[in-house]
């Protein structure tokens, strides 16, 4: 902001051009002072001068050509000899400075001239509150001065500027604040209370035509920063890496480029017009249609143009688009990220069975042995009944049955743990349907025998609950992670005086499995980190980390929740909280 120290009027001349085709009286009150007929004529000049001026502006003149018709008119009526009518502006720091709207010009050599020309019609700023007119915009009040040069107020003059025998700096206010002034100075006689009663008029006028300015003003920089607003939210759907589709009644009417890139059209322009309900899967339109919780983004299948399914994660909203209701869809592209999720599972799946290969062998082991020692038996048997001729009716032929049955029996233990690890590997299949929890808990309590006997005592304490609608495979790998990880959380030795506690029950429309252990619990410090990926406290190459993670998003993905209590030296229970009622499914 540049600061400027000195004024600047114009001619008599001039001034004369400005006022128009309105006759003037020489000076009234030095010619008149006291006459009742030249002070009622002078009043009549202003307050016609004052109407002309408010129906110009309404009418909408230039401001700047007002406000020299009304300077103009300050110094006729004041036989001033220059002046100026300032608007009062703060800075960012709440100081005030004072912009003129009007200012006669009183430059006194060529380069002051050249500033003028330059300056005034944009307005000059003068920031120096040490002065007369300063003095009026820090106190808001009039400031008389007909002896300046000895004012304490006065800020000085430069060389060569004209003389300065009086002036008078008059603020005008709004309801609520100080919003200009105007200062003139050389009126013959001095200033007084009346020239300034007589100034009211014109005051109120100059207040209220800044105001109007300043509420212009206020208007067309609410129209830019709206304008300025639009074009950044256009900048920012458009460049968005999400996809961003905006529909009103079920059919699409802007889609950015990411949109266009997810379902495989060139531009957005493409995808106006259709209904979104050929943009996605049979039966995931709702997801396009109801508003959901960002924390909470739908899951839906897009169609791409290729043939293609894409699976994105969207928040869908409503919105105020072109001045109307809409709705829009902001979509996440999610499709490799849940092909890594699934390799993960597998990942995190095959560990699982890796630290469990020993105990399976053994499981399966057990049987074959007895299952080959009786067939050897049968074997041994039958030959030596053969070549006797003895039949199997007597001893030795029951003999020879039970063997077999024991055979037999030994094979479908065979056939169950292969059963169990089929359906715990089973990683495909993604289907959903109605489970037994606690056939699934039996099942995984199978699986972890070999990491639990040498450990602890498997207490089973099953509540009758309702089958919850999830995929066995899925809450299969859930449970057995944490059987395994309540098995390694109890050293090896007391198998008799450790315990693992696994319960159900129903409770609120959910099923409550709990699994408690009396292991080495977890600090404080560890809890909030369990289900982070890759945090893990056991020791290295036992475990991924990823386990309590992805039991994590198995529960998150039914709906449910997880909840863990531990204390060091006295154990730890998980307890999972699965809802009963049957989730939407995407349809594949």
């Amino acid at each position: 902001m540049q600061e400027v120290r000195y004024q600047i009027h114009g001619n008599r001349e001039e001034r004369d051009q400005v006022s128009g085709r309105m006759e003037w009286p020489n000076h009234p009150w030095s010619a008149g002072k006291g006459d009742p007929a030249s002070e009622l004529r002078a009043s009549h000049l202003l307050l016609q001068a004052l109407t002309e001026v408010q129906t110009e502006f309404i009418q909408g003149r230039e401001v700047p050509q007002l406000f020299d018709k009304l300077l103009s008119v300050l110094l006729k009526l004041t036989g001033s000899e220059y002046g100026f009518i300032g608007e009062v502006l703060h800075t960012p720091e709440g100081k005030p400075y004072l912009r003129t709207h009007a200012i006669t010009n009183i430059a006194w050599t060529e380069e002051l001239r050249e500033f003028f020309a330059r300056q005034a019609p944009r307005g000059m700023e003068f920031t120096n509150l040490q002065t007369l007119f300063g003095a009026v915009m820090t106190s808001g009040e009039p400031v008389v001065s007909n002896a300046p040069a000895v004012d304490s107020r006065r800020g000085g003059l430069p060389e060569g500027h004209p003389p300065l025998r009086g002036f008078l700096g008059l603020p005008f206010h709004s309801a609520t604040e100080l919003v200009g002034m105007v200062g003139i100075a050389n009126r013959p006689g001095g200033y007084d209370e009346g020239v300034i009663d007589f100034l009211q008029p014109l005051l109120a006028t100059c207040c209220a035509i800044l105001q109007g300015v300043r509420s212009e003003r206020r208007r067309r920089q609410a129209e830019e920063e709206q304008r300025r607003s639009a074009e950044s939210f256009r900048t920012l759907i458009e460049r968005s890496p999400e996809a961003i589709l905006i529909h009103r009644e079920g059919v699409v009417v802007f889609a950015n480029p990411a949109a266009a890139c997810l379902l495989g059209h060139a531009c957005g322009k493409s995808l106006r017009g259709r209904p979104i309900a050929e943009l996605v899967q049979p039966g995931c339109e709702a997801g396009l249609i109801e508003p959901s919780p960002v924390s909470a983004p739908h899951e839906v299948l897009f169609r791409h143009r290729e043939g293609r399914r894409v699976l994105g994660e969207v928040v869908t909203l409503p919105l105020l688009f072109d001045g109307q209701l809409a709705t829009v869809s902001i979509a996440r592209d999610i499709t490799e990220r849940r092909q890594v999720q699934e390799k993960l599972l597998a990942t995190e799946r095959m560990a699982s069975l890796g630290t469990l290969a020993a105990g399976v062998a053994h499981e399966i082991n057990n049987p074959l042995s007895y299952m080959l020692s009786n067939l050897r038996f049968m074997e041994d048997e039958l030959s030596a009944m053969a070549g006797s001729g003895e039949g199997l009716a007597g001893e030795r032929g029951q003999e020879v049955r039970e063997a077999l049955k024991e055979a037999l029996s030994g094979s479908q233990r065979v056939v169950d743990i292969v059963k169990d690890l089929k359906t715990f590997s089973r990683g495909s299949d993604e289907r959903r349907g109605p489970v037994d929890i606690q056939s699934v808990l039996d099942l995984c309590g199978n699986m972890a025998w070999s990491e639990i006997r040498h450990r602890a005592r498997l207490v089973k304490d099953y509540g009758g609950v309702p089958p919850v609608h999830a995929n066995e495979s899925r809450l299969g790998q859930l449970f057995l992670n944490l059987l395994i990880n309540a098995a390694q959380a109890i050293p090896h030795g007391d198998s008799r005086g450790n315990e693992i506690h696994v319960s159900t029950r129903y409770e609120e429309e959910h099923v409550v499995v709990a699994v408690r252990d009396t292991g080495v619990g977890i600090p404080e410090e560890n809890l909030g980190k369990l289900f982070h990926a890759f945090f893990t406290t056991k020791p290295v190459g036992v475990g991924t980390g990823l386990g309590l993670s992805i039991c994590h998003g198995i529960i998150t993905e039914l709906g449910g929740r997880i909840a863990v209590k531990s204390e060091p030296g006295k154990g730890t229970t998980f307890q999972v909280f699965l809802p009963v009622g049957q989730p939407p499914v995407l349809e594949s």
